[in-house]
């Protein structure tokens, strides 16, 4: 007699169903599990601070009387000008602005000695370190405002006044050439517009006057010094 298809579906599912347990007795039996060491990962390192160009070019601001003015071509342009100046082994930057325009030079203004330059923007631009070093001042003053001091070493400074803001640094910090130090603002106990007031600074820092007994000097010099 032969079965259907139908009738003998089931035996060939049980047939294949213990040929399936005897393989499975018959395979080699598994290795014990090992733990997995898993090496922790390395600390996140900072991030490393974007590092800007100084200005190539700088000119005196248009439609203002600009005290001091070093010589410039008919378009304003400051004749010799470079982006930066060596002193004392130090290169530093003349102009440590994201952009803006000299509105007025070092020298007598006003019956009064103006120690540095001022760099003028009506937006408040980012202002960088003029070279590396470290922030020996971050502290307002009512002449100056909120005012920085750097030391570069080999007896050069450089201070940053009126700033709008520190941008988080204290003094002790390092910070690296082209590095963005602050913003340019108008912080003082009297109202200013907004500018940079930049002084480029020599000599040994006093026990009692601090950087106020330092000698300035004009980062507009044409010729470089050395």
């Amino acid at each position: 007699m032969r079965l259907s298809p139908r009738l003998m579906f089931p035996f060939a599912l049980l047939a294949a169903s213990i040929t399936w347990i005897f393989t499975i007795e018959t395979l080699p039996p598994l290795e014990p599990l090992v733990e997995e060491v898993i090496e922790p990962l390395p600390p996140p390192q900072p991030a490393l601070p974007v590092i800007y160009d100084f200005p190539v070019t700088l000119s005196l601001c248009p439609k203002l009387y600009v005290a001091n003015a070093p010589p410039t071509d008919t378009g304003l342009h400051i004749i010799g000008y470079t982006a930066t100046i060596t002193i004392n082994g130090v290169t530093l930057a003349r102009a440590p602005v994201e952009d803006g325009c000299v509105s007025s030079g070092f020298g007598a203004r006003n019956g009064q000695v103006h120690s540095g330059v001022d760099l003028y923007n009506r937006d408040p631009v980012a202002i960088y370190a003029a070279a590396d070093g470290t922030i020996r001042e971050a502290q307002y003053r009512d002449d100056f405002g909120n005012m920085m001091v750097i030391d570069h070493g080999n007896g050069v400074f450089t201070r940053y006044a009126h700033m709008a803001s520190f941008s988080g640094f204290k003094a002790g910090d390092t910070v690296l050439s082209g590095q963005i130090i602050g913003v340019m603002g108008n912080t003082a106990g009297y109202l200013i517009p907004r500018h940079l007031h930049y002084e480029i600074l020599t000599g040994e820092w006093g026990a009692q006057a601090g950087s106020f007994a330092l000698m300035p000097t004009d980062a507009l010099a044409i010729l470089p010094i050395d």
